[in-house]
């Protein structure tokens, strides 16, 4: 036992130096074989945890990040075992800034992630109920007119991001008619979603996206202009005059078949009685409209001016 310890204690200091001197040469020789290195690895973001019935958006959809690591381990790690990811658990709707997280290999460091902070918007899909505007494209054959369209339904519904489904102002659906026939039809349209300006909004989905409108034709109208007569009955009290009598619009325009304009050269009002009347009055009345003829306002304004003799 005191030979072994005499062994080890004999010229210590230099037993010291020596294994001083082995390791500084291990390290040196380590280190010339198999010396630190830098990388960069570019890899997918992934997402966990996304909330449901949402859609997310993000900033960055990759991440580059920096690695340093003996050269040795370089050599057998592959980009697979390298990874980016976010956690969405528990955010409410709205914009969140959130870090990225990684998992690499042991024996590596991490010296830098691009972005490190990736901003994530959080749109929570809805519903809306919305009418439907139908729009007339086309025209009907010659001496017809479209009478009428209904379509099956006049409320749809959109479904889409909140914030895309906001700016929704109308759904609108276009009917061609064809010149072809005037045979009433059942015509498939299809609806688009449009904002103010008209433009039509993409991401959101109409249900149903393509309805049915029926399309009535009719025999179209003449049209013709013509005078209104008023019809005044009885007169002013005693000492009183009619001075004028006006009527506002002074002349409509009417619609019909042809016979039945060419017999119309005026139009009368029912009949409005002036009697014992002794200062000016307003009225409005109907207008008299003969068998087949059509107009747009049958009301009209009559003023009678009374003055004192």
């Amino acid at each position: 036992m005191n030979s072994l310890k005499g062994f080890f204690l004999h010229n210590l200091p230099v037993k010291i130096v020596a294994l001083l001197a082995a390791c500084i040469l291990w390290a040196f020789v380590m280190n010339d074989q198999n010396p630190a290195m830098e990388s960069g690895f570019s890899v997918p973001l992934t997402v966990l945890n996304p909330p449901g019935e949402s859609r997310i958006t993000q900033d960055a959809e990759t991440v580059k990040i920096k690695l340093r690591a003996p050269r040795s381990i370089f050599a057998v790690i592959s980009s697979d075992e390298i990874k980016a990811f976010v956690d969405l658990a528990g955010l409410e709707p709205g914009t969140h800034p959130m870090h990225v997280q990684t998992v690499i290999p042991q024996g590596v460091e991490v010296l830098s992630v691009t972005p490190d902070l990736v901003k994530f918007t959080i749109d929570p899909i809805i519903q809306k109920r919305m009418g439907v505007r139908i729009v007339r494209s086309g025209e009907a054959p010659a001496g017809w007119t479209v009478a009428g369209i209904d379509p099956e339904t006049r409320t749809v519904t959109v479904v889409g991001p909140q914030s895309v489904v906001a700016t929704v102002a109308e759904v609108v659906g276009t009917v061609v008619v064809s010149n072809a026939t005037a045979d009433d039809a059942d015509i498939e349209v299809s609806l688009q979603a449009v904002d103010e300006d008209g433009e039509v909004v993409e991401s959101v989905r109409i249900v149903p996206k393509v309805i049915s409108a029926r399309v009535r034709y009719a025999r179209s109208l003449a049209r013709k202009v013509v005078d209104v007569k008023p019809t005044v009955e009885g007169t002013a009290a005693p000492g009183y005059t009619i001075s004028e009598i006006r009527v506002e619009p002074a002349r409509v325009e009417l619609a019909g078949t042809g016979a039945a304009l060419d017999a119309v050269t005026t139009l009368s009002t029912e009949p409005i009685s002036a009697a014992d009347l002794t200062e000016s009055t307003s009225r409005t009345v109907s207008l008299v409209l003969p068998e087949g003829v059509t107009v747009t306002n049958k009301m009209v304004n009559v003023r009678i001016e009374v003055k004192k003799n």
